[in-house]
C-alpha cells in the first residue's frame, strides 16, 4: 500500500476546485488502495504586501499575483513539514506545481499539472500583460518544482515538451498521462451504446460547453452552425456558457442553458442529458491547456471537435475519438467536416463507439491513478530508495 502525503493549497476534496481534478485524483487513489494523509487546505495565505503589489501593478496595466512569491511558497513548505512531522509516508504529491517548489521533503515529490508556467504566458488572457517581476518569479517557481520533483506528470505532449525543452527537466522524470472525465465517469458501455443508437440523423445536434465564450471559440461555433443551416441541415445548437452574447438568444435554433454547475445534482443531470443527445461536442478553442469537456464527451460516446492548440491533440486523436482543425480554420471548414461526417451514419456510429472506447482506455481517472501508482511505486521498491533524500 502506497502512503501518500497529499498536499494542496485549497480543499482538494471539493469537486468545485480546479474543475474537480484534485478531488477526482484523491477519490481514485483511495479507491485503488493508496493510504492518503491529507495536507489540505493549507492555512498559509499570500501576504498583504503581495495584495498591494497586485493592486499597484493593475493600476499600471500589468497583472501580478502572490501565488509564486518565494516567501509564500517557503511558508507552505514549512506548514507541510509541521503537518507531516512524525507521519510515515512514501511520497509527497500535489495536483499542481506551486506548493512543492520549496519543499524539503525526505521522500520523493510528485506533482501533476496541465501546463507549465511558460506554456501559459500570453496564452490565456489572465496570463497576458504580466509584470516582469511575476514572470521572473513564475519561471523560478516552475524550475524549482521540476528540480525537486522525482516525477512530474502532465496530461499532454504540449506541456511535457515545455517542461523538458524550456525548463530542462530530465526526460525520465516527466510522464504523460491524460486526465480523466468527471461528468459521465460512471457511464456503462450498454448505456452509452443505447444513447448512440438513439441519435437520429434527420437532424444535427451540436453542444458547446465553455465558461469562457471567447477563448473557447463560441463565435466560431455559431458561425459554423449558420453555415450548416444554410446548407439545409436541421441544426440545434445547445450552448452551456456563462458569458455568451445576447445575440445567441435571437436565433431560434440555439438554446442557451447558461452555465450549468456539474456539482449540483439537477444541473449535472441536465448537462448529462445534453451530452447524451449531442451528435458532436464542438469547442474550437483559441487556447486550451487540456480540454476536460472533450474527455467527458467521449464518456457519453460523443465525438469531440476542437482545434490543434495546447493540449487538445493529446485528448482528441484524429479520426479516432473526434477531429481537430488548425486555428486558421474558418466556419466553412468546420461545417464541411461536420456535414461530411454526419452524412455517413455507419461511419459516424463507429466513431461514437470508438470515442467511448477511448474514454474507457485512457480518458478516465481510474487509468490515470493506476498509471500514477505504477510509476510512483518505483520509489518504494527498496529500503535504499525509501530512505533516499529526494529534496
Amino acid at each position: 500500500m502506497l502512503k501518500i502525503a497529499y498536499l494542496y493549497q485549497l480543499d482538494a476534496s471539493n469537486p468545485a476546485v480546479q474543475s474537480g481534478r484534485p478531488a477526482s485524483i484523491l477519490r481514485n487513489l483511495s479507491a485503488q488502495g493508496a493510504a492518503i494523509h491529507e495536507v489540505f487546505p493549507m492555512a498559509t495565505q499570500t501576504s498583504r504586501l503581495s495584495m498591494l503589489k497586485k493592486l499597484l501593478y493593475r493600476l499600471a496595466g500589468r497583472y501580478y499575483r502572490g501565488d509564486r512569491e518565494p516567501k509564500y511558497l517557503s511558508a507552505i513548505a514549512a506548514e507541510f513539514d509541521r503537518r507531516t512531522r512524525g507521519i510515515n509516508y512514501d511520497i509527497a504529491f500535489c495536483p499542481g506545481s506551486e506548493a512543492v517548489s520549496h519543499l524539503e521533503a525526505k521522500r520523493p515529490i510528485v506533482f501533476c499539472a496541465d501546463a507549465t508556467f511558460a506554456n501559459m504566458i500570453d496564452y490565456y488572457w489572465d496570463f497576458s500583460s504580466l509584470s516582469s517581476e511575476y514572470v521572473r518569479k513564475g519561471h523560478l517557481q516552475e524550475a524549482n518544482a521540476l528540480r525537486r520533483a522525482a516525477l512530474a506528470i502532465y496530461p499532454s505532449e504540449w506541456a511535457a515538451r515545455s517542461a523538458i525543452n524550456f525548463y530542462h527537466a530530465e526526460p525520465d522524470k516527466v510522464a504523460i498521462i491524460p486526465f480523466g472525465a468527471n461528468l459521465g465517469s460512471q457511464n456503462s458501455r450498454d448505456q452509452v451504446h443505447q444513447w448512440i443508437a438513439g441519435r437520429r440523423h434527420e437532424s444535427l445536434r451540436l453542444l458547446f460547453v465553455g465558461r469562457s465564450w471567447k477563448r473557447k471559440g463560441g463565435d466560431l461555433v455559431v458561425e459554423t452552425a449558420k453555415h450548416l443551416v444554410q446548407r439545409g441541415l436541421r441544426v440545434t445548437l445547445d450552448v452551456v456558457s456563462g458569458d455568451a452574447p445576447h445575440s445567441v438568444h435571437r436565433m431560434p435554433w440555439i438554446t442557451h442553458h447558461g452555465l450549468l454547475d456539474p456539482n449540483k445534482k439537477s444541473a449535472a443531470a441536465q448537462l448529462g442529458d445534453l451530452f447524451k443527445s449531442a451528435h458532436f461536442v464542438f469547442i474550437p478553442s483559441r487556447a486550451e491547456a487540456y480540454g476536460m469537456a472533450f474527455a467527458e464527451a467521449n464518456a457519453f460516446g460523443v465525438p469531440a471537435i476542437g482545434t490543434t492548440t495546447g493540449g487538445i491533440p493529446s485528448v482528441i486523436h484524429e479520426g479516432v475519438n473526434g477531429f481537430t482543425l488548425p486555428l486558421s480554420a474558418d466556419a466553412a471548414n468546420f461545417a464541411d467536416l461536420i456535414a461530411g461526417t454526419i452524412a455517413q451514419p455507419e461511419r459516424y456510429q463507429a466513431l461514437c463507439r470508438k470515442s467511448f472506447e477511448e474514454f474507457e482506455l485512457r480518458l478516465n481517472w481510474r487509468t490515470f491513478c493506476a498509471r500514477f501508482l505504477d510509476l510512483a511505486s518505483q520509489f518504494t521498491d527498496s529500503p535504499a530508495q525509501k530512505s533516499r533524500d529526494f529534496a
